[in-house]
Formats: structure tokens, C-alpha cells, sequence
């Protein structure tokens, strides 16, 4: 009986001691950036702002951001602060003021309504960083960008919005007729499966679509599915990935018959590629802006495991989750 009690106690020790020394992970890849000194000096009245900009022949575009976001960071540096077409556009069109999600700075939408930056994000239904929001001379939104956007796809957005578009069309139906089709060659991959009936699947269901517009889609092939942590999530889904120019029918998960051209303009889909994830036929997460590793991994996770059932939304979890990896000693990098 000593014996084993004092082996129980010899055993607790190894463990107690394996995990002090293996410590708390660490959390890297949070990117930052200065604010370009052009942004429009603001109080923070989005009336009178986007009233301003009006004056001017401009839109108001607010930038919300969150500190240490590397997608914000990204856009930020590629379409604003470099020195290029894009950001010479914007600068000739748009009046310009950023905000962060968290943050306590007073926002003042009319005469009897103030709030904090964080408030204004949930008023706002932001869900992304960055997301940037285009305001005419009324403050009605009318674009809104959610997730980072390359330059080149960044402005089509802008020539919508400048153009005034969005009192003709959807943004996508914009997006559809401008873009240019020849930059990407849909590339093959084993994970996919060649399914048309997406009905059929009793799996967790992804389903990708891209098109030959894609910009960020050989970085999703050459770098994220091949991330080890990632292709074990996705094993736990029937993966389809569709031409999201194609005029082919195909059957979705509610057994209606629709192209992936139609499905694409039907979800309001401006980025390539994007990933619809259902569960017993359900979407429960789209994904539609650029994602590293560690974010696409979790998503699909939350999906798979079911985690949808537990947490009210997805950041709800990913907050929990990510602090749970880094007790446990796990290090997670946010820029890969």
C-alpha cells in the first residue's frame, strides 16, 4: 500500500514538473502599423463626416480595425500606406477615418446616440478585422467589405462605390462583370471530391469556390492545405470544390438544382476563394476573406466538432479555445 501510494506521488510530481516546464505557449504573428497621416482628422461624428465627404464628392469610408490583426496590418500597408494606384484612388475619392473594434473612443452616429468604438462594431454587425464600411451622404452603408481584400480586388469595391454603382446593382453583380478572369487556373487537389449532388453528403461539408479571378488561391493551395494541422481538420469534411463561373447545374444541400455561378451571387460572394462550411445540411460557418492557418483550422474544427451547438458564435469560442492552446503550452502563430 506504501508502494503504490508513493508511486502515485512519484508519478504526480513527473507530471506536475513536465508541465511547469513546458509552460504557457505563446501567441506571435500579431502584426501592426502606423495610421497613414493622410486619414481624415475626424471628432468622430458619422454624420457630419459622411455629410463632409458628400461636400466634397467623396464617400466616408471607416477602417475598423483591432490591434495586433495581421490581415488589417496586410491591407493596411498594401492598399493605404504604399505608394500605388490603389491608395491614389482612395485618397482622391474617400475621406477616410479608422476605428477599432475594442477600443472606448466616443462615436456620435446622431444627436441622441453616442457609442464607444465597441459598441459602434456591434451596431455595425462587424465579425471580421479588418472590416471597412462605405457611407454616402445620408449614412447609408452602402458597400461593406468584410475580411482583407488584395489591392487589385480592393478596387473593384472602390470603382463601385465611387461610381455609385449600388443604386444600379449588388456589389457582386459588380464584381462579376469588372473582374479579370484570367489569373488563376483552378488547380487540382486529392482532398477534393468530385461530387455534383451536394445533397447526398451526410458529412460536415465544405465547399470551395473559386474562379479564375483568384488572387489569394495558390497561396490557399501552396501554403494553407498544406499546413498539417489544417489538412487533419479537413479530412473530417466531404471537400467540393466548384468554378464559381460555371454555368453547370448542380444539386445543393437542400436538393435544388443552381449553378455555382448562381449559389455564388445567391450568397452575395465578392471574394475567391470562399469556403461555405455546412453541417447536416446546414450552414453554420462562410468564409470569404483571406485566412491563415490557425484561423482556417479552428473554423473548420468548430464546424466538425460540433462546437456551433455549445457557443453562440464562432468568436465566442475562439476566445475560450485559444486561451485553453496556450495553458495547455501550445504556441500559436496568427501570420501563417
Amino acid at each position: 500500500m506504501v508502494k503504490k501510494l508513493f508511486f502515485a506521488l512519484v508519478t504526480m510530481f513527473v507530471v506536475i514538473t513536465f508541465l511547469n516546464a513546458k509552460g504557457q505557449g505563446k501567441l506571435t504573428g500579431g502584426q501592426h502599423f502606423k495610421t497613414p497621416e493622410w486619414f481624415k482628422m475626424s471628432f468622430l461624428d458619422i454624420t457630419e463626416d459622411a455629410k463632409e465627404a458628400q461636400s466634397k464628392g467623396k464617400h466616408l469610408m471607416v477602417f475598423l480595425d483591432l490591434d495586433g490583426c495581421p490581415y488589417c496590418a496586410k491591407m493596411m500597408k498594401e492598399s493605404f500606406i504604399a505608394k500605388n494606384k490603389t491608395s491614389d484612388f482612395i485618397k482622391k475619392h474617400f475621406d477616410v477615418i479608422k476605428t477599432n473594434i475594442r477600443g472606448v473612443r466616443e462615436i456620435t452616429w446622431d444627436d441622441n446616440t453616442v457609442f464607444s468604438e465597441k459598441e459602434f462594431a456591434k451596431k455595425m454587425k462587424v465579425y471580421f478585422t479588418p472590416t471597412i464600411i462605405f457611407f454616402d451622404g445620408d449614412k447609408n452603408i452602402v458597400a461593406k467589405v468584410d475580411g482583407y481584400r488584395s489591392k487589385e480586388n480592393f478596387r473593384y469595391i472602390l470603382d463601385y462605390v465611387n461610381g455609385k454603382y449600388y443604386k444600379k446593382m449588388q456589389l457582386a453583380q459588380f464584381v462579376e462583370k469588372k473582374k479579370n478572369k484570367t489569373l488563376y487556373k483552378l488547380t487540382p487537389n486529392k482532398l477534393f471530391a468530385h461530387i455534383t449532388d451536394l445533397s447526398s453528403i451526410s458529412t460536415p461539408l465544405a465547399v470551395i469556390l473559386e474562379d479564375g479571378s483568384c488572387t489569394q488561391c495558390d497561396y490557399l493551395h501552396n501554403v494553407t492545405f498544406k499546413n498539417k494541422n489544417v489538412k487533419k481538420e479537413l479530412k473530417k469534411f466531404t471537400v467540393v470544390r466548384l468554378d464559381a463561373s460555371s454555368d453547370k447545374p448542380i444539386v445543393d444541400v437542400n436538393g435544388d438544382k443552381i449553378t455555382p455561378k448562381e449559389l455564388a451571387m445567391k450568397m452575395h460572394i465578392t471574394y475567391r476563394p470562399a469556403i461555405l462550411l455546412y453541417d447536416n445540411k446546414k450552414l453554420i460557418l462562410r468564409i470569404d476573406a483571406l485566412l491563415y492557418s490557425y484561423h482556417l483550422k479552428e473554423r473548420l474544427r468548430f464546424v466538425s466538432g460540433k462546437y456551433y451547438k455549445e457557443y453562440a458564435s464562432y468568436h465566442k469560442y475562439s476566445r475560450k479555445r485559444e486561451k485553453e492552446l496556450l495553458k495547455s503550452g501550445v504556441n500559436i502563430d496568427l501570420s501563417k
